[in-house]
């Protein structure tokens, strides 16, 4: 079976100390899968493996069957994205250019059609007031969710979200995740998202834990 995505047998260390070891994970077409994750216990740098980002020690990553090592940067791009927690934007361009660099690069669509994109998005999920704001000028939520919108303006078929819900209002959090979801099933794409104490899951297909230098089903 040709999986969306498969981690098979990673192992990364940090000199010589585990985070993960023999870590297998599947991710299946429009399923969504939450990881449970604590402090610095590898969360971000499982999503960092997942998006291809990350060098681990053994194992092997693939999408749709084919390992991510024969995949050109611009295949990558249309596979797997990932927001990251605060970092990522550039800070000299606004959000707006921070979200048309990556399309203009790895697609061939002229800047009208990309700004259509983006503009029809950040409308949906009610994120005009970022678009000509920059990075220095947002608070730690926001450059969560001007990433967001660079991701969902790229549109991949899988997406990473890195602990997206931490400092969130509850009518914040509730709105966003409703908005989310539903954009994830009308275009058929796939979720993993990391997940703290107090966060929502119940969205999901799956969810998992990391404990023991492996993921084992959360409750």
């Amino acid at each position: 079976m040709s999986y969306l995505l498969e981690l098979k047998e990673v192992s990364l260390a940090y000199d010589d100390n585990f985070i993960f070891k023999n870590l297998d994970l599947t991710l299946n077409e429009n399923e969504i899968i939450t990881i449970k994750t604590g402090v610095l216990d590898g969360g971000s740098s499982l999503l960092q493996i997942c998006n291809s980002s990350l060098n681990v020690q053994s194992g092997n990553i693939f999408y749709k069957g084919v390992n991510t090592k024969k995949l050109s940067d611009s295949q990558l791009f249309k596979t797997v994205g990932m927001q990251l927690e605060s970092e990522g934007l550039l800070s000299m361009y606004t959000v707006l250019e921070n979200c048309k660099l990556p399309i203009s690069f790895h697609s061939k669509l002229n800047n009208t059609e990309i700004e259509k994109n983006i503009f029809y998005i950040s409308a949906k999920f009610e994120f005009d007031y970022l678009l000509n704001k920059y990075p220095y000028q947002l608070n730690d939520v926001q450059l969560r969710l001007a990433n967001l919108l660079r991701l969902l303006s790229s549109n991949p078929k899988i997406f990473l979200l890195d602990e997206i819900q931490s400092g969130m209002s509850d009518k914040l959090r509730a709105g966003l995740l409703d908005k989310l979801i539903k954009h994830l099933k009308e275009q058929e794409i796939s979720l993993i998202m990391t997940i703290t104490a107090g966060d929502m899951d119940y969205f999901a297909d799956q969810k998992l834990e990391i404990n023991n230098l492996q993921l084992n089903r959360h409750k």
